[in-house]
C-alpha cells in the first residue's frame, strides 16, 4: 500500500515537473548597450543571443523598437541586419512601439501613433519571411493610468489584430547590464564577472519568487513569460541563465503556446502608473494585499553603485 502511494506521489511530482514551461521574451531590439555601440556590435550582440537560443532550443520572441532601425529618416541596413539574424534563426518578432514612449505620460492618439509606427518596415520584413507579426509588448509594462486609457488601448490593439505579450516574471536585468557595461568600459573584467555572477543569482531568485506567486494565486504551476532585454549582459550570460532554468525543470515554449493556458485568461483590472508583472495585476484584481507581494528580490547595492558610476 505504501509502495503504491509512493508511486502515485512520484507520478504526481513528475507531472508537475513536466508542466514547468517558460517563454523567453527579449525587448528593445535591435539592442540597448553602451559596450556594443557600433552597428557591427549590435549584430554581434544578437548573434550571441541567437546562438544561446539555438543551443538550448528556445523559441524566443524579440520585440522591436522601430525608431532604432532608422538613421537620418531612412532604414539602416546595419540595424535591419539584426532583424535578419533573428528571422533567419526561425525566431519571431513583435511590436514594441516606434520610440518606446511611456503611455502614462502621453495621450491616447499619440500612443496609437506609436503602435502604428512600430510596424514601420518590421511588419513588411516579417511578412516577406512568411512569419506572423501578431504580438505587442507594452513599453515599461504600462497599460494606462486611467480606466479609459487602459480600455482604449486594449480595444485599439484588438482592432489592429495584436495580442498582448504579458510578462509574468518581471525583473531588473537592464540595471545589471548597465553595471556590466560600465565595468567593461572601465576595463575591469573581474568586476564585470562579479556583476555577471550576481545577475545569475538574482534572476534565479526572481524566477523562484514569481513561481511561488503563481502557485499561490492559481494553485498550480503555469507557463511563465520571462522579460529580458537585448543587452550586453544577456549576450554573455543568457546561456548560463538558460542552463539554470533547465536545471529548475523548465522547458522552453513559444509565446502562443503559453497563452493557451487558462491563467492568461484571468481578468486584469489593474489601473495605474506602475509597470508591473501580470502575476501582480491578476493578484491585485483578486484583492491580494501587501503580504502577498513581499519578498521580491532586490538589485544588490554594489550593482546600483556601479550603475551610477560614470
Amino acid at each position: 500500500m505504501r509502495f503504491g502511494l509512493l508511486i502515485l506521489c512520484l507520478l504526481g511530482a513528475s507531472r508537475l515537473w513536466a508542466q514547468k514551461k517558460m517563454v523567453i521574451t527579449v525587448d528593445d531590439l535591435p539592442g540597448v548597450t553602451r559596450y556594443y555601440r557600433t552597428p557591427d556590435g549590435h549584430a554581434q550582440l544578437s548573434q550571441r543571443l541567437v546562438a544561446h537560443f539555438a543551443k538550448h532550443r528556445v523559441p524566443a520572441i524579440g520585440f522591436v523598437v522601430s525608431k532604432s532601425l532608422y538613421r537620418e529618416g531612412v532604414p539602416s541596413a546595419d540595424q535591419i541586419r539584426v532583424l535578419h539574424i533573428w528571422l533567419d534563426a526561425g525566431l519571431e518578432l513583435g511590436n514594441h512601439t516606434f520610440s518606446h514612449k511611456d503611455y502614462t505620460v502621453i495621450t491616447i492618439p499619440e500612443y496609437q501613433d506609436e503602435v502604428i509606427g512600430g510596424e514601420q518596415f518590421v511588419k513588411q520584413l516579417v511578412a516577406q519571411q512568411g512569419k506572423p507579426f501578431r504580438f505587442f509588448r507594452h513599453p515599461f509594462l504600462r497599460k494606462g493610468e486611467t480606466p479609459a486609457k487602459k480600455d482604449s488601448l486594449e480595444q485599439f490593439l484588438a482592432r489592429q489584430h495584436y495580442r498582448e505579450a504579458p510578462v509574468t516574471i518581471d525583473n531588473n536585468d537592464y540595471l545589471f547590464s548597465q553595471a556590466y557595461d560600465n565595468a567593461l568600459l572601465q576595463g575591469d573584467s573581474a568586476l564585470a564577472a562579479e556583476v555577471g555572477r550576481q545577475y545569475l543569482d538574482y534572476m534565479t531568485a526572481t524566477v523562484r519568487y514569481y513561481e511561488a506567486q503563481a502557485d499561490s494565486l492559481f494553485g498550480r504551476p503555469i507557463p511563465h513569460t520571462l522579460l529580458t532585454h537585448a543587452n550586453t549582459i544577456n549576450a554573455v550570460y543568457m546561456g548560463e541563465l538558460l542552463s539554470r532554468l533547465e536545471k529548475m525543470g523548465y522547458t522552453f515554449v513559444a509565446l502562443d503556446e503559453a497563452l493557451q493556458d487558462d491563467a492568461y485568461r484571468s481578468v486584469d483590472g489593474y489601473v495605474g502608473k506602475g509597470g508591473i508583472s501580470w502575476i501582480h495585476r491578476w493578484a491585485l484584481t483578486n484583492g491580494k494585499k501587501g503580504a502577498f507581494f513581499a519578498g521580491e528580490p532586490e538589485v544588490p547595492a554594489m550593482v546600483m553603485q556601479l550603475v551610477e558610476r560614470k
